[in-house]
């Protein structure tokens, strides 16, 4: 173990030295915003009424601590943080034996980050001898605050289910294709086919803390996926993937960046396809994040990934993938509300292969919209989440592809580059059921259409099933 903490010690000293380095390369986006309570606009509206009356009152008279303790809640309800931490701090000017109001200070520097500020005034109300319900509710924070102190952190979830296909195998609509040697008939295997497959994935992030004096991570990564088909059962997938880098925080990086992060990462997965390996993959990321414009949450992600295939018996080409991936991913999350939050997304994919028809480039844009709400059963009395997303894909293929005659002339063969577009929309629920645990119900549906019809294809799918977070 000292060898263990002398490496890290080791690596946050390196991390000190690189950080101006890594900062001038680039900066880009994503943090928490304050937790708020969920309100109607109705509520919104006579909350912010309240708030202006409420100022003017304090205003007339300044020793009104009823009227100051009611805008400092007030602001609160509204996720105005900094407006209601100055009104409890003005009213321990007056009186500062308020184990209450050290206990709502404590609660709003927690939700603002600040955790050994919220610690100092959670022990000064402890001294003050508050009554047993503030007292249990300054117990729970200070183990909160100690988890969220403590170096060593993990976090992830849970999901298994099972999930509906319509074209579970992702055949073409029609049996019949051009080949080079004429139009043929597809057999039965490669039809489009229906099918249902059960699923279980988990994901995972461990961080350990570095000492640094902006809290510096080291985070290690992995997530695992497993299904199983009841009928095409070639196409059960397993799929296991590691990354591994430090953190590096930036508290002001650039003007109109309020926070930001770099995490330089190695990545390593495999994949199996039909019990039998498919390909595995090696290679190094950069992801860049930042809170900018106010709330709006960026987050740049660049990749390389050298992947290496196997053959099987009933994909004997499959090295012909042999070669690497290049991504570059832009994602952008704006809160609109505060239970509601808009999501962009823009992907590029460059794809090189030994097969040069397998080679392409793809551009990808999405948007998702996800709102939070009381449930409007009363059963649960837990909020539901609703998501609708909306993507396209456009891929564009190198090389002529030899499976079909494009040529239109059976007894002529000619081959034409691939050119595939896609559409892909669909909503998610989450019914939650415990504070940790929600049942997941997932409606979609993929459209591909591409110059070629050995590749165009519809599928309608549904998933179900609970998710626990730890």
């Amino acid at each position: 173990m000292r060898g263990f903490d002398r490496c890290l010690r080791d690596l946050a000293g390196m991390l000190r030295r690189v950080r101006l380095l890594l900062l001038v390369a680039t900066v880009v986006a994503i943090a928490g915003s304050a937790a708020a309570q969920d309100l109607t606009p109705d509520e919104r509206t006579q909350l912010e009424a309240r708030k202006a009356a409420l100022f003017q009152e304090m205003l007339r008279n300044p020793a009104n601590l009823d009227a100051t303790f009611a805008y400092a809640e007030t602001a609160a309800r509204l996720g105005d943080n900094e407006a209601a931490v100055s009104a409890f701090e003005r009213m321990l000017l007056f009186n500062p034996n308020l184990p209450r109001v050290e206990l709502e200070l404590g609660t709003l520097y927690f939700r603002m980050g600040s955790f050994e500020i919220a610690r100092s005034y959670f022990e000064k109300a402890l001294a003050s001898n508050p009554s047993p319900e503030v007292r249990s509710r300054i117990d729970e924070y200070l183990a909160e605050i100690a988890r969220r102190a403590a170096p060593e952190r993990l976090i992830g979830y849970v999901f298994f289910g099972a999930q509906y296909q319509s074209d579970a195998n992702v055949a073409p609509g029609s049996a019949l294709i051009h080949s080079p040697i004429g139009d043929v008939l597809l057999g039965n295997q490669f039809v489009k086919k229906a099918d249902v497959n059960l699923f279980g994935t988990v994901s995972a992030l461990y961080s350990y803390d570095l000492g640094t004096q902006n809290r510096d991570m080291l985070e290690i990564g992995g997530t695992a996926f497993l299904n199983h088909y009841f009928q095409v059962g070639r196409l059960d997938l397993a799929l296991a993937e590691v990354t591994a880098g430090p953190r590096l925080n930036f508290p002001e990086p650039l003007p109109g960046v309020r926070t930001g992060s770099l995490k330089p990462y190695l990545i390593l997965n495999e994949v199996g396809l039909g019990g039998n390996q498919y390909f595995y993959t090696y290679g190094a990321g950069l992801e860049e994040t930042a809170l900018v414009i106010g709330d709006a949450r960026l987050r740049t992600n660049v990749e390389f990934r050298q992947k290496s295939f196997s053959n099987a018996s009933d994909r004997p080409l499959s090295t012909g993938l042999n070669g690497n991936d290049k991504l570059v991913a832009l994602r952008l999350d704006k809160p609109l509300t505060v239970n509601s939050e808009l999501g962009l997304e823009f992907d590029f994919l460059d794809q090189q292969t030994r097969f040069a028809f397998y080679s392409n480039k793809a551009y990808a844009v999405g948007g998702a919209y996800r709102v939070r709400y009381q449930d409007p059963t009363g059963y649960l009395e837990l909020p539901w989440e609703t998501s609708f997303y909306l993507g396209r894909v456009w891929a564009n293929y190198a090389a002529p592809d030899p499976c079909c005659n494009t040529s239109g002339n059976p007894d002529v063969f000619a081959a034409s580059k691939r050119n595939d577009r896609r559409w892909r929309f669909g909503i998610t629920q989450a019914f939650r059921v415990a504070g940790d645990v929600a049942i997941v119900l997932q409606v979609q549906r993929d459209i591909v259409s591409s110059n070629l019809s050995l590749y165009a294809y519809t599928s309608n799918s549904v998933l179900v099933g609970p998710q626990i977070r730890f």
